[in-house]
């Protein structure tokens, strides 16, 4: 059995934590609710809104670290990095050290990276096991993007702040002056349906099938995306953001 509330609040912050679900949350249905990402804001946003819409308590997660480079040989290294990133995450987050996994850190082969940067924190990934809970969620996640197009653009604009927040990336090519926002999407009916959001919201965009990205170039369209506050999610990505609006003239 399982209680949950017959009704969700249908505000802009709802939609935005509904994007970024559908951003970043595993999509499988292995019983399990699955959401990462490394800005902590980010993190701390979606376990609030679980908190406050389904009476979600935050101890109910459990968590583990993933980071980008190999497992270190040096044992003492390795420490030194797993109580970086651990009281990192603890501290950012509020969440209980009794509630990890057994192994707090893992770590990747498929990569020639030896050595973690100094501001690099790993990625966090939050799991709770609920079957029934997890099939309610993630139809919820897809029906909400099959449908967002008849949705009020205030709602439009939350989702896709969401989105952006979670599978876009900012380039900025100082040499040839090229500027880019990506946002990418494996699936085709995703790309095509934020293509059609992005659309009804006055931002023009490309629709790169062979990339499975949506390319956003153009002052215009920045201007655009700075004034509906559609980069603002991902404090990280917002910086960047602004650093290359900065760059244009006038």
């Amino acid at each position: 059995s399982l209680l949950i509330p017959k009704y969700i609040t249908k505000n802009n912050e709802t939609f935005e934590v509904l994007g970024l679900l559908q951003a970043e949350m595993g999509k499988k249905h292995d019983g399990k609710i699955v959401f990462c990402n490394h800005e902590y804001q980010i993190i701390n946003k979606v376990i609030k809104w679980f908190e406050k819409e389904f009476n979600f308590n935050k101890d109910l997660w459990k968590w583990y670290i993933k980071v980008n480079i190999n497992e270190p040989m040096d044992e003492e290294y390795k420490k030194e990095i797993e109580n970086k990133v651990i009281n990192y995450w603890i501290k950012k987050t509020g969440l209980s050290i009794e509630r990890s996994y057994p192994k707090k850190v893992s770590y990747i082969k498929n990569t020639k990276n030896k050595k973690l940067g100094f501001y690099d924190y790993g990625t966090l990934i939050i799991e709770k096991g609920s079957n029934l809970f997890s099939q309610i969620l993630k139809n919820l996640v897809k029906i909400t993007t099959q449908n967002i197009l008849n949705y009020e653009d205030n709602k439009i604009r939350g989702f896709m702040r969401g989105i952006i927040a979670g599978e876009s990336t900012v380039e900025v090519h100082l040499v040839d002056k090229r500027y880019r926002v990506f946002i990418t999407a494996v699936q085709k009916s995703e790309r095509d349906i934020y293509e059609e959001c992005l659309n009804m919201l006055g931002i023009s965009n490309k629709n790169y099938e062979l990339n499975k990205d949506l390319i956003i170039s153009r002052k215009e369209n920045h201007l655009k995306l700075l004034e509906q506050g559609l980069m603002t999610l991902s404090d990280e990505k917002y910086n960047k953001f602004l650093y290359m609006i900065s760059l244009y003239q006038k």
